[in-house]
């Protein structure tokens, strides 16, 4: 390994400095001498080489941890074709690839363990144990960034407590997705009611949000559920020490646990996306790009060179553009047929708010 190669495997290597251009990039590490001089951040932003054209706010409420990355506003920023607007440590994404390389068998177990293996079954138990490391890697720097960033994911898809009403998320512990059973519809039946309750009456809400039909928005429901309880006994045993939450949320030590793996799935489901990782396709969540806008035009896309991944702009982006990208071609869950750019799956799955669905809806 070069001396180049083997600073990249350093997450020391990638602290931004301030006004660092892409143009004239130097590796960080060539600066630093020693990684105890560094402590670690607050802002995984800080640990990744950002174009400086590229202007980064908070995002506003409805945008739900998404948006206002955009190319800065002076009109000498505007970015051309196939410029670098970020280098992400490839260390730093959560990816399904990673699967191979845990080092916690405890984490292998509980991923060979569900009863439905899938891409969210891996990256929700991968994101719960950088919530809930070991003893053994608590004082690995990499451990403690991203803990912090996944720390940092607020938001999810449809379907909380906010998004719902008080008629419906009394019913409900966090999101949906920790409501019913895996018998829901042989329970319901003799009520004439396909669903647990508070499912049947947020099917009827979301259909009337997104225009779909009833039996699309179940549908939509009921596979997301499906998926969240088929890795809930396994996934739960990662779970260290359970979220503190609203006296009114009572449950066993177990049921907290169970309610931090839906909100976990439901945050890794709005941020996933597929990645070309050398000889094989993956799903991943990179910093900064879980966080774009979407657009069915998007201007970025992902590539993956070596130990780094590389947010390229696709097309020439002026100045206050914003930087988007197409979340219709984000992972779809097993049994969702909800159409991948429809009102529907766009607010359930990502939480993206009405200015970005179809203009048909």
């Amino acid at each position: 390994m070069t001396a180049a190669a083997a600073a990249i495997c350093n997450i020391d290597a990638f602290l931004i400095l301030p006004s660092v251009s892409l143009n004239s990039l130097i590796l960080f590490s060539e600066k630093i001498t020693s990684s105890s001089d560094v402590k670690i951040k607050s802002n995984i932003l800080e640990y990744l080489t950002l174009n400086d054209k590229i202007s980064i706010g908070e995002p506003t409420q409805d945008e739900r941890g998404k948006g206002c990355v955009q190319v800065s506003s002076d009109s000498s920023s505007t970015v051309k074709a196939l410029e670098v607007l970020a280098r992400i440590p490839r260390i730093l994404a959560i990816t399904s690839a990673d699967c191979n390389i845990i080092p916690s068998q405890h984490v292998l177990e509980a991923i060979s363990n569900s009863r439905n293996t899938t891409w969210a079954t891996e990256l929700t138990a991968i994101a719960l144990a950088s919530l809930h490391p070991s003893d053994d890697i608590t004082n690995n720097k990499m451990a403690q960034v991203k803990q912090q960033w996944i720390s940092s994911w607020t938001k999810g898809g449809w379907g909380s407590d906010s998004d719902l009403g008080p008629d419906i998320s009394s019913d409900c512990i966090g999101t949906l997705l920790a409501t019913g059973t895996d018998n829901d519809k042989n329970i319901y039946a003799k009520f004439r009611m396909p669903a647990h309750p508070a499912i049947f009456k947020a099917a009827m809400g979301l259909s009337l949000l997104t225009k779909c039909t009833e039996a699309e928005s179940l549908k939509a429901l009921t596979a997301r559920g499906f998926t969240y309880r088929s890795m809930r006994d396994a996934l739960q045993e990662l779970v260290l020490q359970s979220t503190q939450r609203d006296e009114s949320k009572k449950g066993t030590v177990r049921d907290k646990r169970c309610w931090d793996v839906a909100d976990t799935l439901d945050k890794v489901l709005s941020r996933v996306t597929t990645l070309q990782l050398e000889d094989t396709t993956t799903t991943a969540i990179v910093p900064i790009y879980e966080r774009l806008s979407h657009s069915l035009e998007e201007n970025s896309k992902l590539v993956s060179i070596g130990d780094e991944i590389l947010l390229v702009a696709t097309r020439d982006i002026e100045a206050g553009e914003v930087i988007t990208r197409d979340y219709t071609k984000a992972p779809q869950l097993v049994n969702d047929d909800a159409v991948e750019g429809s009102a529907l799956r766009l607010l359930l799955q990502f939480g993206l708010p009405p200015k970005a669905w179809p203009e048909e809806q």
